[in-house]
């Protein structure tokens, strides 16, 4: 469903017929074709204007013109709308770098923790897969990373 490399509003070449819903700077949320198929996606979280989350769910054929004709009359709503649209069902859980996609990216089940949650579980498994990296410096490096931003994090939330 998604490329490294491309925008996470259009995560693959033959991604078409992008219908924005909300927008800041970037399509935020909103809808494309894949393959036929219609695909709602947002943004979960954003870490810093570089790093950001997204998430990615194929709509049933039988809610597609539900999902086509949606209109909103406040980003509450909309937001709603969304979390209805993932709720149990699988999503694709990918990290972003400004406006591409990496190569970080999971399928998770969306419970009634909603995609918080699932990007949550979808982080822990990015921070796990460090103890997997063969070469000790780029672990050490890896988990530095990861206490540095988790520090400035939580200085913030101290502060």
């Amino acid at each position: 469903m998604i490329k490294r490399g491309h925008p996470p509003w259009r995560p693959r070449p033959e991604a078409s017929d992008l219908d924005v819903w909300h927008e800041y700077e970037v399509p935020l949320t909103g809808t494309f074709r894949l393959s036929g198929h219609l695909v709602l996606f947002t943004q979960v979280a954003a870490a810093t204007e570089e790093r950001s989350a997204w998430a990615y769910v194929c709509v049933d054929p039988d809610c597609a013109e539900l999902v086509e004709n949606a209109d909103f009359s406040s980003l509450d709503e909309m937001d709603a709308f969304v979390q209805r649209r993932f709720a149990n069902r699988e999503a694709v859980i990918a990290l972003a770098d400004g406006d591409k996609l990496l190569d970080t990216w999971t399928r998770e089940t969306i419970d009634s923790g909603g995609l918080q949650q699932a990007l949550e579980s979808a982080l822990n498994k990015v921070i796990q897969s460090v103890n997997r990296v063969g070469e000790q410096e780029r672990r050490i490096r890896a988990k530095l990373a990861g206490v540095e931003a988790a520090t400035a994090e939580l200085d913030l939330l101290t502060a």
